[in-house]
Protein backbone atom coordinates (compact mmCIF):
# COMPACT_ATOMS: atom_id res chain seq x y z
CA UNK A 1 0.00 0.00 0.00
CA UNK A 2 1.30 3.23 -0.87
CA UNK A 3 1.46 5.76 1.81
CA UNK A 4 1.66 9.06 0.69
CA UNK A 5 -1.67 10.93 0.96
CA UNK A 6 -2.84 12.93 -2.37
CA UNK A 7 -6.47 13.75 -1.93
CA UNK A 8 -10.07 12.38 -0.87
CA UNK A 9 -12.94 12.40 -3.41
CA UNK A 10 -16.83 11.99 -2.06
CA UNK A 11 -18.79 9.63 -4.06
CA UNK A 12 -21.98 8.41 -4.57
CA UNK A 13 -22.39 4.46 -4.88
CA UNK A 14 -23.51 4.57 -8.22
CA UNK A 15 -20.14 7.10 -9.72
CA UNK A 16 -18.03 3.83 -9.56
CA UNK A 17 -17.68 1.49 -13.01
CA UNK A 18 -17.63 -1.53 -12.90
CA UNK A 19 -15.22 -4.28 -14.64
CA UNK A 20 -16.79 -8.16 -14.44
CA UNK A 21 -19.21 -7.29 -12.27
CA UNK A 22 -16.73 -5.77 -9.71
CA UNK A 23 -15.78 -1.98 -9.24
CA UNK A 24 -12.88 -1.00 -11.40
CA UNK A 25 -11.25 0.38 -8.12
CA UNK A 26 -11.25 -2.85 -6.31
CA UNK A 27 -9.11 -4.40 -9.06
CA UNK A 28 -6.68 -2.54 -8.35
CA UNK A 29 -4.19 -5.14 -8.15
CA UNK A 30 -5.59 -6.57 -11.24
CA UNK A 31 -4.72 -3.38 -13.03
CA UNK A 32 -1.55 -2.49 -11.86
CA UNK A 33 -0.23 -6.46 -12.83
CA UNK A 34 -2.08 -6.16 -16.28
CA UNK A 35 0.15 -2.44 -16.87
CA UNK A 36 3.23 -3.70 -15.84
CA UNK A 37 3.08 -6.56 -17.81
CA UNK A 38 2.12 -5.19 -21.08
CA UNK A 39 3.21 -1.65 -20.92
CA UNK A 40 5.70 -1.18 -18.18
CA UNK A 41 5.91 0.48 -14.44
CA UNK A 42 5.62 4.10 -15.86
CA UNK A 43 2.26 3.41 -17.10
CA UNK A 44 1.28 1.87 -14.14
CA UNK A 45 2.34 4.05 -12.23
CA UNK A 46 -0.14 6.96 -13.49
CA UNK A 47 -2.58 5.49 -11.72
CA UNK A 48 -2.80 7.02 -8.06
CA UNK A 49 -3.83 3.96 -5.19
CA UNK A 50 -7.23 3.93 -4.31
CA UNK A 51 -8.44 3.33 -0.96
CA UNK A 52 -12.22 3.00 -0.57
CA UNK A 53 -14.40 3.46 2.46
CA UNK A 54 -17.86 2.74 1.31
CA UNK A 55 -19.54 4.69 3.84
CA UNK A 56 -22.82 3.96 5.63
CA UNK A 57 -26.35 5.95 6.35
CA UNK A 58 -24.90 8.97 7.75
CA UNK A 59 -21.85 9.30 5.85
CA UNK A 60 -21.18 8.68 1.77
CA UNK A 61 -18.55 6.93 0.58
CA UNK A 62 -15.50 8.20 -0.07
CA UNK A 63 -12.36 7.59 -1.36
CA UNK A 64 -8.45 8.18 -0.62
CA UNK A 65 -5.87 8.48 -2.91
CA UNK A 66 -2.39 7.53 -2.28
CA UNK A 67 1.28 7.55 -3.66
CA UNK A 68 4.48 6.28 -3.23
CA UNK A 69 6.41 9.29 -3.87
CA UNK A 70 6.25 12.05 -1.45
CA UNK A 71 6.15 15.05 -3.21
CA UNK A 72 3.01 17.30 -2.76
CA UNK A 73 0.57 17.51 -5.81
CA UNK A 74 0.18 19.72 -8.11
CA UNK A 75 -2.61 20.91 -10.37
CA UNK A 76 -1.92 21.13 -13.96
CA UNK A 77 -3.44 24.50 -14.41
CA UNK A 78 -0.90 25.83 -11.72
CA UNK A 79 2.34 24.75 -13.44
CA UNK A 80 3.88 27.17 -16.50
CA UNK A 81 3.43 26.63 -19.58
CA UNK A 82 6.52 24.36 -20.04
CA UNK A 83 5.76 22.04 -17.36
CA UNK A 84 2.59 21.54 -18.71
CA UNK A 85 3.47 20.85 -22.24
CA UNK A 86 5.46 18.11 -21.18
CA UNK A 87 2.97 16.22 -18.93
CA UNK A 88 0.69 16.37 -21.37
CA UNK A 89 3.28 15.01 -23.47
CA UNK A 90 4.14 12.79 -21.05
CA UNK A 91 0.60 11.75 -20.73
CA UNK A 92 0.21 11.34 -24.69
CA UNK A 93 2.88 8.87 -25.00
CA UNK A 94 2.41 6.87 -21.73
CA UNK A 95 -1.17 6.32 -21.91
CA UNK A 96 -1.04 4.97 -25.68
CA UNK A 97 -0.66 1.51 -24.65
CA UNK A 98 -3.93 1.58 -23.26
CA UNK A 99 -5.38 1.69 -26.28
CA UNK A 100 -4.56 -1.82 -27.23
CA UNK A 101 -5.62 -3.46 -23.97
CA UNK A 102 -8.98 -1.95 -24.58
CA UNK A 103 -9.70 -3.00 -28.09
CA UNK A 104 -8.84 -6.55 -26.53
CA UNK A 105 -12.35 -8.43 -25.24
CA UNK A 106 -10.61 -9.93 -22.10
CA UNK A 107 -9.24 -6.56 -20.82
CA UNK A 108 -11.24 -3.77 -22.49
CA UNK A 109 -13.46 -3.47 -19.30
CA UNK A 110 -10.57 -2.85 -16.75
CA UNK A 111 -9.04 -0.41 -19.41
CA UNK A 112 -11.68 1.67 -19.94
CA UNK A 113 -12.76 1.43 -16.82
CA UNK A 114 -9.33 2.97 -15.68
CA UNK A 115 -9.63 5.56 -18.47
CA UNK A 116 -13.56 6.80 -16.87
CA UNK A 117 -12.07 10.03 -14.54
CA UNK A 118 -14.44 12.43 -12.80
CA UNK A 119 -13.52 15.73 -14.69
CA UNK A 120 -10.77 17.35 -16.88
CA UNK A 121 -8.70 18.22 -13.13
CA UNK A 122 -7.82 14.52 -12.01
CA UNK A 123 -4.50 14.48 -13.64
CA UNK A 124 -1.75 16.09 -11.07
CA UNK A 125 1.90 16.08 -11.10
CA UNK A 126 3.36 14.46 -7.97
CA UNK A 127 6.75 15.54 -7.88
CA UNK A 128 7.99 15.54 -12.14
CA UNK A 129 5.50 12.87 -13.25
CA UNK A 130 1.60 13.25 -13.89
CA UNK A 131 -0.74 10.88 -12.04
CA UNK A 132 -4.05 10.34 -12.46
CA UNK A 133 -6.82 10.63 -9.52
CA UNK A 134 -10.27 9.74 -9.51
CA UNK A 135 -10.19 7.32 -12.01
CA UNK A 136 -12.40 4.27 -12.55
CA UNK A 137 -15.50 6.99 -11.63
CA UNK A 138 -18.02 8.33 -13.44
CA UNK A 139 -19.43 11.91 -11.66
CA UNK A 140 -23.33 12.57 -12.01
CA UNK A 141 -24.33 8.81 -10.88
CA UNK A 142 -23.38 7.47 -14.45
CA UNK A 143 -21.27 4.96 -13.50
CA UNK A 144 -23.58 1.98 -15.18
CA UNK A 145 -24.38 4.08 -17.80
CA UNK A 146 -22.00 2.75 -21.06
CA UNK A 147 -23.60 5.30 -23.53
CA UNK A 148 -22.65 8.57 -21.58
CA UNK A 149 -18.51 6.93 -21.46
CA UNK A 150 -17.20 8.26 -25.03
CA UNK A 151 -18.42 11.96 -24.80
CA UNK A 152 -17.25 12.35 -21.22
CA UNK A 153 -13.87 10.40 -22.46
CA UNK A 154 -13.52 13.18 -25.17
CA UNK A 155 -13.66 15.85 -22.24
CA UNK A 156 -11.25 14.51 -19.63
CA UNK A 157 -8.60 11.75 -20.52
CA UNK A 158 -9.42 11.92 -24.46
CA UNK A 159 -7.56 15.13 -24.66
CA UNK A 160 -4.62 13.46 -24.45
CA UNK A 161 -4.98 9.64 -26.62
CA UNK A 162 -7.58 8.69 -28.50
CA UNK A 163 -9.47 5.40 -28.66
CA UNK A 164 -10.36 3.22 -31.75
CA UNK A 165 -13.47 3.45 -33.13
CA UNK A 166 -13.89 -0.28 -33.08
CA UNK A 167 -14.35 -0.07 -29.30
CA UNK A 168 -17.46 1.59 -29.37
CA UNK A 169 -16.10 4.24 -26.68
CA UNK A 170 -15.07 7.73 -28.23
CA UNK A 171 -17.28 9.25 -30.50
CA UNK A 172 -16.74 9.16 -34.35
CA UNK A 173 -15.21 12.38 -35.53
CA UNK A 174 -17.63 14.27 -37.56
CA UNK A 175 -17.35 13.38 -41.45
CA UNK A 176 -15.30 16.06 -43.38
CA UNK A 177 -16.69 18.43 -46.29
CA UNK A 178 -15.12 17.55 -49.56
CA UNK A 179 -13.79 20.16 -51.04
CA UNK A 180 -15.67 21.47 -54.20
CA UNK A 181 -14.33 20.35 -57.75
CA UNK A 182 -13.41 23.67 -60.09
CA UNK A 183 -14.52 23.31 -63.96
CA UNK A 184 -11.75 22.27 -66.30
CA UNK A 185 -11.18 24.44 -68.73
CA UNK A 186 -8.92 22.75 -70.83
CA UNK A 187 -7.29 19.40 -71.03
CA UNK A 188 -4.09 18.84 -68.86
CA UNK A 189 -0.86 17.75 -70.48
CA UNK A 190 -0.36 14.02 -69.66
CA UNK A 191 3.22 14.39 -68.66
CA UNK A 192 4.21 16.92 -66.51
CA UNK A 193 7.64 19.53 -66.66
CA UNK A 194 9.48 17.44 -64.34
CA UNK A 195 12.72 19.84 -62.33
CA UNK A 196 16.03 18.52 -63.08
CA UNK A 197 17.72 17.72 -60.05
CA UNK A 198 21.30 18.82 -59.37
CA UNK A 199 23.55 16.33 -57.80
CA UNK A 200 25.77 17.46 -54.14
CA UNK A 201 29.11 16.97 -54.72
CA UNK A 202 31.27 16.20 -51.34
CA UNK A 203 33.16 19.10 -51.98
CA UNK A 204 29.87 21.12 -51.36
CA UNK A 205 29.52 20.22 -47.66
CA UNK A 206 33.09 20.91 -46.71
CA UNK A 207 32.45 24.55 -45.78
CA UNK A 208 29.29 23.68 -43.57
CA UNK A 209 31.27 21.12 -41.90
CA UNK A 210 34.07 23.85 -41.04
CA UNK A 211 31.19 26.23 -39.73
CA UNK A 212 29.42 23.47 -37.76
CA UNK A 213 33.06 22.29 -35.78
CA UNK A 214 33.22 26.00 -35.19
CA UNK A 215 30.14 26.66 -33.71
CA UNK A 216 30.08 23.43 -31.36
CA UNK A 217 33.50 24.67 -30.03
CA UNK A 218 32.71 27.63 -29.21
CA UNK A 219 29.76 26.54 -27.38
CA UNK A 220 31.84 24.33 -25.47
CA UNK A 221 33.82 27.55 -24.41
CA UNK A 222 31.41 28.99 -23.17
CA UNK A 223 30.02 26.17 -21.31
CA UNK A 224 33.00 25.43 -19.61
CA UNK A 225 33.49 26.79 -15.40
CA UNK A 226 34.56 29.76 -15.29
CA UNK A 227 34.35 31.01 -18.44
CA UNK A 228 32.65 34.55 -19.16
CA UNK A 229 29.15 33.10 -19.30
CA UNK A 230 28.92 30.52 -16.36
CA UNK A 231 31.29 30.57 -13.57
CA UNK A 232 32.20 27.09 -11.82
CA UNK A 233 29.50 26.33 -9.66
CA UNK A 234 29.76 25.58 -5.75
CA UNK A 235 29.88 22.15 -4.75
CA UNK A 236 26.76 21.05 -2.79
CA UNK A 237 27.09 20.87 0.90
CA UNK A 238 25.22 17.81 1.14
CA UNK A 239 25.90 14.12 -2.18
CA UNK A 240 23.78 12.04 -2.48
CA UNK A 241 26.60 9.58 -2.47
CA UNK A 242 26.43 10.52 1.52
CA UNK A 243 22.90 10.27 1.79
CA UNK A 244 23.01 6.68 0.24
CA UNK A 245 25.56 5.68 2.52
CA UNK A 246 23.49 6.84 5.92
CA UNK A 247 20.71 5.12 4.64
CA UNK A 248 22.54 1.31 3.92
CA UNK A 249 23.48 2.04 7.43
CA UNK A 250 20.27 2.60 8.52
CA UNK A 251 18.73 -0.87 7.22
CA UNK A 252 21.98 -2.19 8.88
CA UNK A 253 20.73 -1.09 12.25
CA UNK A 254 17.26 -2.32 11.55
CA UNK A 255 18.67 -5.68 10.92
CA UNK A 256 20.60 -5.83 14.49
CA UNK A 257 17.80 -4.08 16.20
CA UNK A 258 15.26 -7.02 14.96
CA UNK A 259 18.10 -9.56 15.97
CA UNK A 260 18.46 -8.02 19.60
CA UNK A 261 14.62 -8.03 20.17
CA UNK A 262 14.29 -11.81 18.92
CA UNK A 263 17.04 -12.79 21.16
CA UNK A 264 15.86 -10.83 24.34
CA UNK A 265 12.12 -12.23 23.92
CA UNK A 266 12.91 -16.18 22.84
CA UNK A 267 13.89 -16.87 26.88
CA UNK A 268 10.99 -14.64 28.49
CA UNK A 269 8.62 -15.82 30.78
CA UNK A 270 5.52 -14.48 32.26
CA UNK A 271 5.35 -14.93 36.44
CA UNK A 272 2.62 -15.64 38.45
CA UNK A 273 1.47 -12.08 39.27
CA UNK A 274 1.24 -11.34 35.34
CA UNK A 275 4.99 -9.65 34.39
CA UNK A 276 6.78 -10.28 31.97
CA UNK A 277 10.43 -10.43 32.67
CA UNK A 278 12.97 -11.03 30.17
CA UNK A 279 16.18 -13.28 29.84
CA UNK A 280 18.75 -10.71 31.82
CA UNK A 281 15.91 -10.83 34.55
CA UNK A 282 14.67 -7.00 33.83
CA UNK A 283 11.36 -6.75 32.95
CA UNK A 284 10.74 -4.69 29.11
CA UNK A 285 11.20 -1.99 30.38
CA UNK A 286 14.47 -2.33 32.15
CA UNK A 287 13.35 -2.27 35.57
CA UNK A 288 14.48 -5.22 37.86
CA UNK A 289 11.17 -6.63 39.03
CA UNK A 290 10.05 -6.95 42.70
CA UNK A 291 9.69 -10.43 44.91
CA UNK A 292 5.99 -11.72 44.02
CA UNK A 293 3.40 -9.94 46.57
CA UNK A 294 5.77 -6.99 47.12
CA UNK A 295 4.79 -3.38 46.22
CA UNK A 296 7.66 -1.59 44.57
CA UNK A 297 8.27 1.95 44.60
CA UNK A 298 6.25 4.05 42.48
CA UNK A 299 8.92 5.36 39.90
CA UNK A 300 12.15 4.20 38.95
CA UNK A 301 14.84 4.73 36.44
CA UNK A 302 15.53 2.64 33.41
CA UNK A 303 18.13 2.21 30.48
CA UNK A 304 17.71 4.77 27.18
CA UNK A 305 17.17 1.98 25.20
CA UNK A 306 14.81 -0.15 27.02
CA UNK A 307 11.43 -0.98 25.96
CA UNK A 308 9.49 1.82 27.84
CA UNK A 309 5.77 1.44 28.42
CA UNK A 310 3.09 2.07 26.06
CA UNK A 311 1.43 4.36 27.84
CA UNK A 312 2.82 8.01 28.14
CA UNK A 313 1.44 8.93 31.47
CA UNK A 314 3.87 6.34 32.70
CA UNK A 315 7.20 8.07 31.40
CA UNK A 316 7.50 11.08 33.47
CA UNK A 317 9.59 14.24 33.38
CA UNK A 318 10.27 15.42 37.12
CA UNK A 319 9.70 19.25 37.95
CA UNK A 320 13.68 20.64 38.68
CA UNK A 321 11.46 22.68 41.62
CA UNK A 322 9.56 20.06 42.80
CA UNK A 323 11.12 16.33 43.49
CA UNK A 324 7.36 15.50 44.06
CA UNK A 325 5.70 16.78 40.94
CA UNK A 326 6.10 15.34 37.61
CA UNK A 327 4.56 15.52 34.61
CA UNK A 328 3.42 13.06 31.70
CA UNK A 329 6.22 12.95 28.42
CA UNK A 330 3.31 13.73 26.40
CA UNK A 331 1.91 16.82 28.12
CA UNK A 332 5.70 18.19 27.89
CA UNK A 333 5.41 17.87 24.58
CA UNK A 334 2.05 19.29 23.68
CA UNK A 335 2.75 22.00 25.64
CA UNK A 336 6.05 23.15 22.89
CA UNK A 337 4.86 21.71 19.95
CA UNK A 338 3.50 24.31 17.12
CA UNK A 339 1.58 24.43 13.60
CA UNK A 340 3.51 26.52 10.98
CA UNK A 341 1.09 28.21 8.57
CA UNK A 342 3.23 29.52 5.54
CA UNK A 343 0.89 31.71 2.84
CA UNK A 344 3.05 33.18 -0.30
CA UNK A 345 1.78 36.13 -1.44
CA UNK A 346 0.11 34.53 -4.47
CA UNK A 347 -2.11 32.75 -2.62
CA UNK A 348 -0.33 29.39 -2.86
CA UNK A 349 0.81 27.90 0.92
CA UNK A 350 2.34 24.97 3.04
CA UNK A 351 2.21 23.52 6.29
CA UNK A 352 4.84 22.16 8.75
CA UNK A 353 5.69 21.89 12.41
CA UNK A 354 7.79 23.80 14.69
CA UNK A 355 8.86 24.09 18.26
CA UNK A 356 9.14 26.64 21.33
CA UNK A 357 13.35 27.22 21.91
CA UNK A 358 12.59 30.42 23.91
CA UNK A 359 9.73 32.38 25.91
CA UNK A 360 8.53 33.97 22.19
CA UNK A 361 11.30 31.67 19.94
CA UNK A 362 9.87 29.04 17.55
CA UNK A 363 12.37 26.89 15.52
CA UNK A 364 11.42 25.13 12.08
CA UNK A 365 12.94 24.47 8.90
CA UNK A 366 13.63 27.11 6.34
CA UNK A 367 11.59 24.96 3.69
CA UNK A 368 8.74 25.30 5.58
CA UNK A 369 8.48 29.44 5.41
CA UNK A 370 10.64 29.49 2.35
CA UNK A 371 7.42 30.65 0.29
CA UNK A 372 6.03 32.72 2.79
CA UNK A 373 9.83 34.85 2.73
CA UNK A 374 8.87 36.49 -0.52
CA UNK A 375 6.80 39.95 -0.88
CA UNK A 376 3.53 39.68 0.32
CA UNK A 377 4.27 36.53 2.37
CA UNK A 378 2.76 35.43 5.71
CA UNK A 379 3.87 33.01 8.74
CA UNK A 380 1.13 32.12 10.92
CA UNK A 381 1.97 29.66 14.01
CA UNK A 382 -0.88 27.83 16.43
CA UNK A 383 -0.79 25.83 19.33
CA UNK A 384 -2.54 24.07 22.36
CA UNK A 385 0.15 26.62 24.58
CA UNK A 386 -0.71 29.80 22.27
CA UNK A 387 -3.73 31.84 23.26
CA UNK A 388 -4.50 32.45 19.84
CA UNK A 389 -2.28 31.86 16.50
CA UNK A 390 0.49 34.33 16.36
CA UNK A 391 1.50 36.28 13.27
CA UNK A 392 5.76 35.12 12.98
CA UNK A 393 8.66 36.65 11.54
CA UNK A 394 11.88 34.93 10.49
CA UNK A 395 14.54 36.14 12.67
CA UNK A 396 16.81 33.53 11.34
CA UNK A 397 17.62 31.57 8.13
CA UNK A 398 19.27 28.76 6.52
CA UNK A 399 18.75 26.35 3.29
CA UNK A 400 18.57 25.06 1.11
CA UNK A 401 19.37 21.87 2.66
CA UNK A 402 21.27 20.35 -0.39
CA UNK A 403 22.66 23.92 -0.69
CA UNK A 404 24.12 25.08 2.72
CA UNK A 405 24.11 21.86 4.47
CA UNK A 406 21.48 23.25 7.20
CA UNK A 407 17.45 23.63 7.03
CA UNK A 408 16.87 25.98 10.08
CA UNK A 409 14.60 28.65 10.64
CA UNK A 410 13.98 30.92 13.59
CA UNK A 411 10.63 32.46 14.06
CA UNK A 412 9.40 35.31 16.59
CA UNK A 413 6.00 35.75 18.14
CA UNK A 414 4.47 37.93 20.48
CA UNK A 415 3.29 35.31 23.07
CA UNK A 416 6.22 34.84 25.52
CA UNK A 417 3.95 32.37 27.68
CA UNK A 418 5.05 29.04 25.33
CA UNK A 419 7.14 26.56 27.49
CA UNK A 420 10.21 26.05 25.54
CA UNK A 421 12.18 23.00 25.25
CA UNK A 422 15.42 21.90 26.72
CA UNK A 423 17.94 21.07 24.83
CA UNK A 424 20.17 17.69 25.04
CA UNK A 425 23.49 18.10 23.11
CA UNK A 426 24.59 14.17 23.89
CA UNK A 427 28.28 13.78 24.74
CA UNK A 428 28.09 10.07 23.35
CA UNK A 429 26.17 8.18 20.88
CA UNK A 430 22.40 8.47 20.37
CA UNK A 431 22.53 4.94 19.01
CA UNK A 432 19.26 2.82 20.09
CA UNK A 433 17.78 5.27 22.60
CA UNK A 434 13.98 5.65 22.63
CA UNK A 435 12.90 8.74 20.80
CA UNK A 436 9.27 10.56 20.12
CA UNK A 437 8.80 12.38 17.10
CA UNK A 438 6.13 14.90 17.23
CA UNK A 439 4.00 17.33 14.46
CA UNK A 440 1.51 17.73 12.49
CA UNK A 441 2.04 15.36 9.01
CA UNK A 442 -0.55 16.44 6.17
CA UNK A 443 -2.47 13.04 5.56
CA UNK A 444 -3.72 13.61 9.18
CA UNK A 445 -4.68 16.90 8.60
CA UNK A 446 -6.59 16.38 5.61
CA UNK A 447 -8.93 14.64 7.89
CA UNK A 448 -9.00 16.66 11.56
CA UNK A 449 -12.27 18.73 11.84
CA UNK A 450 -10.78 21.62 13.51
CA UNK A 451 -8.07 21.84 10.90
CA UNK A 452 -10.61 22.40 8.67
CA UNK A 453 -11.73 24.48 10.99
CA UNK A 454 -9.09 26.43 11.24
CA UNK A 455 -8.92 27.07 7.00
CA UNK A 456 -12.38 28.45 7.32
CA UNK A 457 -11.58 30.87 9.55
CA UNK A 458 -12.05 29.70 13.42
CA UNK A 459 -8.69 30.63 15.02
CA UNK A 460 -10.13 29.04 18.13
CA UNK A 461 -9.90 25.82 16.74
CA UNK A 462 -6.43 24.07 17.52
CA UNK A 463 -5.73 20.52 14.96
CA UNK A 464 -4.81 17.13 17.23
CA UNK A 465 -0.78 16.85 17.46
CA UNK A 466 0.56 13.67 16.17
CA UNK A 467 3.42 11.83 17.90
CA UNK A 468 5.26 8.64 17.15
CA UNK A 469 7.40 6.43 18.51
CA UNK A 470 11.14 5.07 17.45
CA UNK A 471 14.55 4.24 18.48
CA UNK A 472 17.53 6.07 16.76
CA UNK A 473 19.10 3.65 14.43
CA UNK A 474 22.04 5.62 13.45
CA UNK A 475 24.13 8.60 13.02
CA UNK A 476 25.34 10.18 9.93
CA UNK A 477 27.76 13.18 9.06
CA UNK A 478 26.28 13.86 5.38
CA UNK A 479 28.08 16.82 4.82
CA UNK A 480 31.38 19.05 5.89
CA UNK A 481 28.71 20.93 8.55
CA UNK A 482 25.64 18.66 8.55
CA UNK A 483 24.97 15.67 10.98
CA UNK A 484 21.80 13.86 11.19
CA UNK A 485 20.07 11.80 13.37
CA UNK A 486 18.50 8.59 11.55
CA UNK A 487 15.32 6.61 13.37
CA UNK A 488 12.07 5.00 13.02
CA UNK A 489 9.56 6.96 14.33
CA UNK A 490 7.01 7.50 11.41
CA UNK A 491 7.19 11.40 9.44
CA UNK A 492 5.44 12.30 6.26
CA UNK A 493 5.23 15.48 4.82
CA UNK A 494 3.19 18.28 7.20
CA UNK A 495 6.43 16.92 10.37
CA UNK A 496 9.35 19.05 8.91
CA UNK A 497 10.26 21.32 11.15
CA UNK A 498 8.86 19.32 14.14
CA UNK A 499 10.92 17.92 17.15
CA UNK A 500 12.71 14.61 18.10
CA UNK A 501 12.10 14.60 21.91
CA UNK A 502 14.66 11.43 23.99
CA UNK A 503 12.64 9.98 26.96
CA UNK A 504 13.57 12.97 29.32
CA UNK A 505 11.44 15.35 27.39
CA UNK A 506 14.49 16.71 25.80
CA UNK A 507 15.26 18.05 22.28
CA UNK A 508 17.69 15.86 20.53
CA UNK A 509 16.79 16.75 17.03
CA UNK A 510 14.81 18.18 14.05
CA UNK A 511 12.76 16.55 11.79
CA UNK A 512 13.55 17.36 8.01
CA UNK A 513 13.23 15.21 5.58
CA UNK A 514 12.51 11.49 4.99
CA UNK A 515 13.77 9.20 2.32
CA UNK A 516 10.77 7.10 0.74
CA UNK A 517 11.84 3.26 1.01
CA UNK A 518 9.65 0.32 -0.95
CA UNK A 519 8.07 -0.81 2.17
CA UNK A 520 8.63 2.44 4.87
CA UNK A 521 9.95 5.78 5.09
CA UNK A 522 13.65 6.72 6.85
CA UNK A 523 13.33 9.89 9.23
CA UNK A 524 16.23 12.05 9.32
CA UNK A 525 16.56 14.97 11.96
CA UNK A 526 19.44 17.51 11.99
CA UNK A 527 21.32 16.95 15.21
CA UNK A 528 20.87 20.04 18.07
CA UNK A 529 25.19 20.50 17.66
CA UNK A 530 24.43 21.93 14.16
CA UNK A 531 21.20 23.94 15.96
CA UNK A 532 23.19 25.03 18.60
CA UNK A 533 25.30 26.41 15.41
CA UNK A 534 22.79 28.03 13.63
CA UNK A 535 21.50 30.06 16.43
CA UNK A 536 24.77 31.75 17.53
CA UNK A 537 24.62 35.59 17.06
CA UNK A 538 20.74 35.15 17.83
CA UNK A 539 18.76 36.53 21.37
CA UNK A 540 17.91 32.69 21.24
CA UNK A 541 19.36 30.86 24.72
CA UNK A 542 17.74 27.22 25.55
CA UNK A 543 18.86 25.48 28.86
CA UNK A 544 21.51 23.03 27.59
CA UNK A 545 22.10 19.76 28.92
CA UNK A 546 24.80 17.40 28.13
CA UNK A 547 23.90 14.20 30.47
CA UNK A 548 22.68 10.77 29.22
CA UNK A 549 19.39 10.33 29.73
CA UNK A 550 17.98 8.41 32.57
CA UNK A 551 14.02 7.65 31.94
CA UNK A 552 11.54 8.13 35.00
CA UNK A 553 9.17 5.48 34.58
CA UNK A 554 5.98 5.16 36.97
CA UNK A 555 5.43 1.65 37.81
CA UNK A 556 2.37 -0.30 37.04
CA UNK A 557 -0.33 -0.90 39.99
CA UNK A 558 0.50 -4.14 41.41
CA UNK A 559 -2.13 -4.88 43.09
CA UNK A 560 -4.12 -6.61 41.05
CA UNK A 561 -1.27 -9.40 40.80
CA UNK A 562 -0.62 -9.13 44.22
CA UNK A 563 -4.16 -10.40 45.13
CA UNK A 564 -3.98 -13.17 42.39
CA UNK A 565 -0.26 -14.00 43.66
CA UNK A 566 -1.63 -15.05 47.07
Amino acid sequence: MADHFLSKTRVAPQDFVEAGGTPVLERYDALQALLNERAGPEVAALFAEPLISHGNDAAPPTVAWYAETTAEPRALSSLSPAERDRAEAYLADHLRPLRALAEEPQNADLALGALSTYGRDDVVMVGDRPMIINWGLMPDCRGANVSSRPEHFAGTLGRYMTLSPATGKAPKPAPVAAPPVAPVAAAAPLVADVPVQRRITRLAWIPLLILLLLAGGFLAWLLMPGSRLFHAAEPPAITEEATLRAARELNDSLRERRETLATALEGAMCRADGMLVLPDGLTPEGLTPPALGVQPESRASVAPDALLPSSSARVVIPDATDPEAATDLLAVIEARTVLVLASAGNGKGATGSGFAIGPDLIMTNQHVVAAAMTAGGQILVTGGSLETPQVATVVKSQGPLMKTGGDFALLQVADTGVSAFQVHVPQSSLKLSNVVAAGYPGDVLASDINFAALKAGDLEAVPGLTVTEGIVNTEQQIGSQTHVLMHSAALSSGNSGGPLVDMCGRLVGVNTFVRAGRLQNRGFALTTADMMAFLQGTTAAPTVDSAACSPIVQRAEAGARKAEAE
